[in-house]
C-alpha cells in the first residue's frame, strides 16, 4: 500500500515547541514529494498564520485552513474549494455563544470581527498578523464567514463543544482546536471533508491517504483516513480513533514515522 497524499496538522504535530522545522523533517518532507506524494498541512489556522509557518517548507504547496473551510493551491495563490456559514448559521452561532461566558470572534479571510475590542483580541491579532475589527453586530459583517469562535475557560469550553456536538450536529460543525477554543463552522466544513475533495482532484480515495494529528480537531480526519496517526503527548481522544502512534513533534515523529515508510516503499505513486 503506497500513499499518495500526506495530510500534516502543524500545531503540536509538525511544529513542537520550536517554530523552526529541523533539515531532517525538511528533507523528508522533500523525499516524499520526489516519490510523487502531495503534501498538505491540514490547519485550524488561518491561511495567513499557515503560510507564515510555511516559509521553510517551500515542498509544502497545498494548504488545508480554518479547520477545513478553505483549500488552496499553490502556496495560497490560488483557493480552489472554500465552504461558509450561511447568514442564518452565522446567526445561531452568536445567538448559542452568547448563552455562554465567552468571548466570540468572527473569521473572514485575514480579518477578525469582534463586537468587544477585550486584550486578548488585540493581542491575538497581533500575534497573528491580522486586522482585528470592532463591529455593533457579528450577525451583520458584509463579509462571508468561514468561522465563528468561543473563546472561554476550557470547562466551559468542553461542555460548549458537546452541546453543539449533541443538540447542534444537524446544522452545524464544531470542534475545539485548543482546550480554550471551541470553533463553529458549516457543516460541510472539515479537514476530513477538505481531504475528501482533494482526493476527488487527485484520483485517490481515502485508502491513499495518511494524515497525522494531536488534537480534538484532528478526530474527523484521523479516524477518516485511511492511515490516521496519533502524536505522542496528543489528547486522549485522538489515540481512540487513530490506526497508529508517532513521537513527539519536539522528536520529529512525522519525520521518523515518514522516513520509515519511505524505506518500504510505502510513499508516492
Amino acid at each position: 500500500m503506497k500513499y499518495k497524499i500526506i495530510a500534516l496538522d502543524i500545531d503540536g504535530t509538525l511544529k513542537g515547541d520550536s517554530s523552526l522545522m529541523s533539515p531532517y523533517m525538511t528533507r523528508i518532507l522533500e523525499e516524499c514529494v520526489s516519490r510523487g506524494a502531495i503534501v498538505s498541512v491540514a490547519t485550524g489556522r488561518s491561511l495567513k498564520s499557515a503560510l507564515i509557518f510555511l516559509q521553510q517548507a517551500p515542498m509544502i504547496e497545498t494548504i488545508i485552513s480554518f479547520q477545513g473551510a478553505l483549500v488552496s493551491f499553490e502556496k495560497g495563490a490560488s483557493n480552489v474549494w472554500e465552504t461558509f456559514l450561511s447568514s442564518d448559521e452565522v446567526s445561531l452561532s452568536v445567538d448559542l455563544l452568547s448563552q455562554r461566558e465567552v468571548d466570540i470572534v468572527a473569521y473572514a479571510g485575514n480579518e477578525v470581527y469582534v463586537e468587544k475590542l477585550t486584550d486578548w483580541a488585540i493581542a491575538y491579532g497581533e500575534r497573528n498578523g491580522v486586522e482585528i475589527i470592532e463591529v455593533e453586530s457579528l450577525k451583520e459583517i458584509p463579509r462571508k464567514l468561514y468561522r465563528v469562535l468561543g473563546v472561554g475557560d476550557p470547562d466551559i469550553i468542553e461542555v460548549l463543544e458537546s452541546d453543539l456536538k449533541s443538540g447542534y450536529s444537524d446544522k452545524l460543525y464544531a470542534t475545539r482546536s485548543l482546550p480554550h477554543f471551541c470553533e463553529i463552522l458549516s457543516i460541510d466544513a472539515g479537514k476530513d471533508k477538505a481531504l475528501e475533495w482533494m482526493c476527488s482532484q487527485f484520483d485517490a480515495g481515502f485508502e491513499d491517504v495518511i494524515a497525522f494529528g494531536n488534537g480534538f480537531n484532528d478526530v474527523e480526519m484521523l479516524r477518516w483516513a485511511g492511515r490516521g496517526v496519533g502524536m505522542e503527548g496528543g489528547e486522549s481522544v485522538v489515540f481512540a480513533v487513530c490506526d497508529d502512534t508517532a513521537k513527539s513533534p519536539n522528536q520529529d515523529g512525522v519525520a521518523l514515522y515518514l522516513d520509515n515508510l519511505l524505506e518500504n516503499d510505502q510513499i508516492g505513486v
